[in-house]
């Protein structure tokens, strides 16, 4: 699939200027509500997946909170965040706004980013690196508060302007973190809409087994700034050319590829990719790892060398690309895109074959480049013939996750980590138009086509399922281990220990909670007595004098697939996704998944024990539909001698 973005790359060169406040557009009624319509007019002429993952109803619905925004005077900055969360609900990764000109011209001269990178991992927001200043959270330090608003609530508010394809809603926690498709990730980039531009940033936050809360006052830093913070993923913004290397040790071969993007500084995909893969012609290689991890997918020439140099047979990767529309009316008036405006809006006819349904379905023609996907391919002589694992997980979308869904439809190939994001059946993409709203000067794309993926099996609005999942956690973030990685190449199994050996012994340390209230942190010094039988008796210092005792107990069911926690009213079964021993004979990962009840609404439950060494970390999360994994309650503890 060739996606094609209109929009420049936020390059800042000139050092921040000291920071004056941002004077909103006022915008009228009137105002508003025009941009508003012709935003509904671009998206219901040209989307061809307006209503692929939502009912006429439910669309109908979200324009009509969009169009009472308008209905009184209103600010670019509320009707962005506006904009943001209608499109959002349309559930297609490739379908979001822009900040107009005059935002981004704020930002280049101003510094607003979080002076730091972060990830989410089991539910919290991790620091990975910072940019120096004194009294900078460190690496591997929780933040729990932004600005005097508790994180949850910030991630939940901003991750529902997240956009994702289908029901894939595992990409939220992905791109709050990071997101090459806009300025940085989607915390950064949307939290002006929702909270205003910052003039410091006001941070609470912990290290792991941290009693108390720690405030720190930072000055934003700017955008290039930003992108110098070291991160453990693919660079930002990313090209093929270097986003690509490889390694062989014995049998085992692993190739990373972070972007497929590649029509930036183009490549000839097939002849990159040999420079690697035909070094394992005649060697001992019986087994090569993709790991494309960090892949949100790109150019489909990447696709096709990959399929050139593994398929043991002629492909075609592609079914007929559909459009909604190839006549636009006076819209291309406000659209940018890349490319040669005629053939884009005045596309021959003669080069489309008309459905039943009325959309129009691109006529597959060997002589354009633009269309190998959907002409039969050969592969090479001589490929590789062994056994080959995809790492996947939640930042895969676009080419990258119909990539995966071709080699486990094709070669059967194990996929290990997490599911994809994406659609396994082929996003709504082709060429991104961006739709500029006149008054407001806010920007929406459009994607113009459908690009459906030439397989037979998929789950609509999925991406593609692991075969062995593979649950980051921070243990293994703290440790500097990849996890993934090892179970992919197929590192020496590790035996499993039995639960209540796991938990045996004496324990102190703390239980940190998001007060159901206000999901301000809570933390309680906390001694624990764990039995050999999973029976656990838990001592809380809940404040001077005060001290609450609970018993519970784990334990593992006969047949090994459920974890049962508690007894009585309280008792709570989890299917167990994940349990693997780890290089201690006592270390364990055992993540389990589930349902619960919030606050009076069902939630998905994941609880993640891990023990290493000495230090035994339980925390349980939970989501609601189109929401991250957040934290809700974790223990940290430390093993004290016997005596």
């Amino acid at each position: 699939m060739f996606v094609r973005l209109p929009i420049a790359l936020l390059l800042l060169t000139a050092s921040p200027l000291p920071a004056e406040p941002y004077q909103p557009l006022q915008l009228t009624s009137a105002q508003a509500t025009a941009d508003i319509a012709l935003m509904r007019r671009g998206l219901e002429t040209i989307h061809p997946g307006l209503y692929r993952y939502r009912s006429h109803a439910e669309i109908d619905a979200a324009f009509a909170r969009l169009e009472s925004v308008a209905q009184r005077p209103v600010t670019d900055l509320a009707l962005w965040r506006a904009i943001a969360l209608m499109i959002a609900e349309i559930h297609c990764d490739h379908s979001k706004p822009e900040a107009s000109d005059a935002i981004d011209r704020y930002r280049q001269a101003n510094a607003t980013h979080l002076p730091l990178r972060f990830q989410l991992i089991e539910g919290r927001m991790i620091v990975v690196s910072n940019d120096g200043e004194a009294g900078a959270p460190p690496p591997g330090a929780e933040i729990t508060s932004i600005n005097g608003i508790a994180v949850p609530v910030a991630l939940t508010a901003i991750g529902k302007a997240v956009a994702y394809d289908g029901s894939t809603d595992q990409a939220i926690a992905a791109k709050l973190g990071e997101d090459g498709d806009i300025m940085g990730d989607d915390l950064d980039e949307y939290w002006p809409a929702f909270y205003g531009f910052p003039a410091q940033w006001e941070l609470l936050w912990k290290r792991p087994g941290d009693a108390k809360l720690t405030r720190s006052l930072m000055a934003p830093i700017d955008f290039k700034t930003w992108r110098t913070l070291a991160w453990p993923g693919a660079r930002f913004r990313a090209e093929f050319y270097n986003a690509i290397n490889w390694r062989v040790a014995g049998t085992k071969a692993v190739l990373r590829i972070d972007t497929f993007v590649n029509y930036r500084n183009p490549v000839d995909a097939t002849a990159f990719l040999s420079s690697f893969l035909n070094t394992l012609k005649g060697s001992r290689v019986t087994d090569l790892v993709l790991d494309l991890r960090e892949n949100g997918g790109g150019s489909d020439d990447v696709s096709l060398a990959l399929g050139r140099h593994l398929f043991p047979r002629p492909f075609t990767w592609s079914k007929p690309v559909l459009l909604k529309a190839v006549r636009y009316g006076d819209l291309p008036a406000h659209i940018e895109s890349w490319g040669d405006p005629k053939t884009i809006f005045e596309p021959a006819l003669s080069g489309y074959r008309r459905t039943r349904d009325g959309w129009w379905e691109r006529i597959p023609d060997p002589a354009d480049d633009g269309a190998a996907s959907t002409v039969s391919q050969q592969p090479l002589a001589g490929g590789f013939a062994g056994r080959v694992t995809i790492l996947t997980g939640p930042r895969n979308g676009s080419g990258a996750t119909r990539t995966i869904a071709q080699f486990k439809e094709v070669l059967g190939a194990r996929l290990v980590g997490e599911d994809s994001a994406g659609s396994a059946e082929g996003p709504t993409a082709g060429n991104i138009f961006l739709l500029t709203l006149p008054n407001s000067g806010l920007k929406v794309r459009i994607p113009n086509a459908w690009n459906r993926t030439n397989i037979a099996h998929f789950v609509p609005g999925k991406g593609v399922a692991v075969d062995e999942r593979v649950t980051p956690t921070l243990a293994d973030h703290q440790a500097g281990v990849d996890r993934a990685l090892d179970v992919a190449k197929g590192v020496a199994v590790v035996p499993t220990p039995e639960l209540g050996t796991v938990l045996a012994g004496n324990w102190s340390g703390t239980l940190d909670y998001r007060d159901y209230g206000n999901d301000g942190r809570v933390i309680l010094p906390t001694e624990m007595t764990g039995s050999a039988d999973g029976r656990l008796a838990l001592r809380y210092d809940d404040g001077p004098g005060k001290t609450v005792a609970s018993t519970t107990r784990w334990s593992v069911a006969t047949d090994g697939r459920t974890v049962i926690i508690g007894e009585g009213k309280d008792r709570q079964v989890l299917g167990i996704v994940e349990r693997r021993g780890g290089p201690g004979p006592v270390d364990l990962t055992l993540v389990a998944e589930g349902t619960g009840v919030e606050n009076g609404s069902r939630v998905a439950v994941r609880v993640v024990l891990t023990r290493r060494g000495d230090t035994l970390s339980i925390g349980r999360q939970s989501h609601g539909p189109g929401q991250p994994w957040l934290m809700r309650d974790g223990y940290r503890l430390l093993r004290r001698n016997a005596g």
